[in-house]
């Protein structure tokens, strides 16, 4: 069976190490590879094989029988075959400097376990490295609630929710001024999932009370019945329905001036 080929870069550090171990695990599961990383695959038990005795008082170990003996020997040399293939396949997936960095490390075992207690990152550092995200973030960043929710951390739910709310738009104000009130008297059961639910009603509703204010003020202002986008400033569709604020909803083949 041919091997699978790894996808993603080569590890360089502290850096890309995120990015890199869940590929890196992958590749060397796949291959078969891990059981050597792991230890969950060991040498073959050479008691089961050998008989240990005394011979002119030195202590000696004898097999069981020829064949026995001859089976302990393949299976001794699968097992150191599988583990220098594992050592290789690990230093295939590290940096050249890497390589030379650990070059003292002989096992695939000893070499991950350095990778691991080097470039790892402790539960602190992944909460602050999550925390970092979401203080920076903002709901102008994302094209949605729902990616602007998206932040995969383990946080408590309090601060979750307050920096949530801080990154809305003015236009959120009175939705952000209920919530705070109603999750500030049981902070222990705060539903992040309903707050995200509720924020993406909200994103809409505040989204069809702009087209429709826009569509009065075309009706309005420019004498008559015509749709106008706030965003290019041209007639014919709204701002929620147009190709220059939302590309994605540009057909390919069609005219750019049709909206």
């Amino acid at each position: 069976m041919a091997a699978t080929a790894f996808k993603g870069e080569k590890l360089v550090g502290k850096s890309n190490y995120i990015k890199w171990i869940n590929p890196a695990s992958l590749f060397l599961e796949i291959n078969g590879y891990m059981p050597y990383i792991s230890g969950k695959a060991s040498p073959p038990d050479q008691s089961l094989y050998y008989a240990r005795g005394t011979e002119g008082g030195r202590s000696v170990l004898a097999p069981y029988s020829q064949e026995l003996a001859i089976k302990y020997y393949e299976k001794l040399n699968y097992f150191e075959t599988q583990s220098q293939k594992a050592l290789g396949a690990l230093k295939s997936i590290i940096s050249l400097e890497n390589q030379e960095r650990f070059k003292d490390k002989n096992t695939a075992k000893k070499l991950w376990n350095a990778i691991q207690a080097t470039f790892g990152q402790s539960i602190l550092e992944l909460v602050s490295r999550y925390i970092n995200q979401i203080v920076d973030s903002n709901y102008s960043s994302y094209k949605s609630i729902d990616e602007y929710t998206s932040l995969d951390c383990e946080i408590p739910k309090p601060v979750i929710t307050s920096l949530i709310l801080k990154g809305l738009p003015s236009s959120f104000d009175a939705f952000s001024s209920r919530k705070y009130e109603k999750m500030s008297g049981d902070l222990k059961n705060i539903d992040i999932n309903g707050l995200i639910n509720d924020l993406i009603s909200e994103e809409a509703r505040i989204g069809v009370n702009a087209d429709l204010n826009a569509n009065k003020a075309s009706k309005g202002g420019r004498g008559n019945n015509k749709k106008y986008c706030n965003k290019c400033k041209i007639t014919g569709h709204i701002e929620s329905t147009c190709w220059v604020k939302h590309p994605e909803l540009k057909p390919n083949s069609e005219n750019p001036n049709k909206k």
